[in-house]
């Protein structure tokens, strides 16, 4: 969806009266909060109204208004929920993993060594998924501060520092 981007995927229903489970993509649940509505992934430009939303193990459980029971709710599930990028809060200090992905991976010598694929967040810290740009394979990097040296997100560029062993 043009102009919006993915904050995550329904992945159950919780309880009978409506509430869905959501796997988030982004460390900061709490701002599920802040939203009053979401679109859903296959149902075109339709706005559902959040009437609740709680962080409840590391997942959101929310509530839209007018889907009271959990036959309504079904439809939904396994269907990523998206904001429009004007109305997600922004503290202008952050960025979110959909701005990351498709960064270019520089060594502190400014050469490429590849594009991130994808963060993955339920480790202990989240790690970078890189795809190298000399075979194809891919490597990890923790996201600490050991090794992402700096993320420049204007220029799509993230420069990390490597140890021995770390593209293998």
């Amino acid at each position: 969806m043009e102009g919006c981007f993915n904050m995550g995927k329904i992945v159950n229903t919780h309880g009978v009266k409506g509430e869905i489970k959501i796997y988030p993509y982004t460390d900061d649940l709490d701002k599920f909060e802040f939203f009053d509505y979401l679109y859903i992934e296959g149902f075109g430009k339709a706005k559902y109204l959040i009437e609740s939303s709680r962080v409840h193990k590391n997942m959101v459980l929310l509530k839209f208004k007018g889907y009271d029971d959990i036959n309504k709710i079904t439809e939904l599930l396994n269907k990523n929920v998206y904001i429009e990028r004007k109305d997600s809060p922004d503290d202008g200090e952050g960025h979110y993993v959909v701005d990351l992905i498709g960064c270019e991976i520089l060594d502190e010598n400014g050469d490429l060594l590849g594009h991130l694929k994808d963060v993955l967040q339920n480790t202990a810290q989240d790690l970078y998924e890189i795809k190298k740009v000399s075979d194809g394979k891919i490597f990890y990097i923790p996201v600490v501060d050991e090794f992402v040296k700096q993320i420049d997100i204007k220029q799509k560029k993230i420069t990390v520092h490597l140890i021995e062993g770390m593209m293998e």
